[in-house]
């Protein structure tokens, strides 16, 4: 970290201690937004964060920036079941939606007049995630929040776009295995998933069963947004979404669904952000073998509502509990 970036990351942490004194962050006032890397979660961040007195929380779940989770000692991806209690989890948590967590972003972005404005100036909480989506029915389960989030999207495109911007599997096979394991109903799934041996296989075997988790609960106690149709149909979608909430849509949300997020633009041009042609931006980028290959994958989990086509079966998602139109 140069030391530009570190003296960014100790102004943004300082940044959220004062604010923390300034409002009384509720838990019954924030939102939570959930979804795999790059599955279009900081795009539906920045439209509920045209909510009026929200700011948001970047991924607490990152140990880089948030010196709190670190020291918890949290593996990626874990397997958390509805039924059992976490203590130091909860505990954390309970400080992150009530915004007593500072973040130690080395980022310069967070610190243009008009974030800092927001930041001051907003008394609610929208917490953005793409590491929770294991725990999420335990999160929905534990907390008063006002509302929640789970945002999907095809594997094909999810993975072309992590691969674009240089993420990979950060947990092994035999890691991902051990928690495939402790699911009822994937025990037979673990054997599988440990002799993963290409970094395509991992990455689709890591976001079945991130999505799985959440899709196969049976008590979803949150709003389910496929990202396609948010891109194909926000004239259906967005009201749907803001309604969630009880909210009509706000101007500035209408004018940023067509808007790449803050960690897209540097990967593809604006000429496919908001357009059909951006749901097939996948196929440039991945070849048959891998398409092959992750569809494959995530049929194994039983995720089979994505095929070669852009948007998913809806019918086949709406087995799933997921109702769009």
């Amino acid at each position: 970290m140069g030391p530009l970036s570190f003296l960014a990351s100790r102004i943004n942490y300082a940044l959220d201690l004062i604010t923390a004194r300034l409002h009384d962050f509720r838990i019954e006032d924030t939102i939570v937004i959930s979804g795999t890397p790059r599955s279009g979660s900081t795009w539906l961040m920045e439209l509920l964060e045209s909510l009026p007195e929200y700011k948001s929380v970047f991924e607490p779940f990152h140990p880089s920036w948030y010196p709190e989770f670190r020291k918890l000692g949290i593996p990626y991806d874990p397997y958390v079941p509805t039924s059992e209690d976490y203590p130091k989890l909860r505990a954390y948590l309970e400080k992150v939606f009530t915004g007593r967590v500072g973040a130690q972003f080395p980022h310069r972005q967070y610190l243009r007049l008009g974030t800092i404005t927001r930041r001051f100036k907003a008394s609610k909480l929208i917490v953005k995630f793409v590491r929770a989506n294991t725990m999420l029915p335990w999160i929905a389960n534990t907390f008063n929040l006002r509302a929640t989030y789970f945002i999907i999207r095809h594997p094909c495109a999810t993975i072309a776009s992590q691969i674009a911007t240089g993420y990979y599997s950060r947990i092994t096979p035999e890691q991902l295995a051990n928690e495939v394991r402790k699911v009822e109903g994937l025990e037979e799934l673990a054997g599988r998933v440990a002799d993963l041996n290409t970094e395509i296989g991992r990455l689709a075997a890591v976001w079945a069963f991130e999505n799985y988790v959440s899709l196969a609960s049976k008590e979803k106690a949150w709003y389910t947004v496929v990202y396609e149709r948010l891109v194909s149909e926000p004239e259906e979608e967005l009201p749907a979404l803001f309604a969630h909430v009880g909210e009509e849509v706000p101007g500035a949300a209408w004018e940023r669904v067509g808007r790449p997020s803050m960690v897209t633009r540097r990967s593809y041009g604006k000429e496919y952000i908001g357009t059909p042609k951006q749901l097939l931006k996948w196929r440039e980028k991945l070849s048959e073998r891998q398409v092959k290959e992750i569809l494959e994958v995530a049929s194994w989990f039983g995720l089979d509502f994505y095929t070669t086509e852009p948007e998913p079966d809806y019918d086949a998602l709406a087995r799933w509990g997921v109702a769009v139109g």
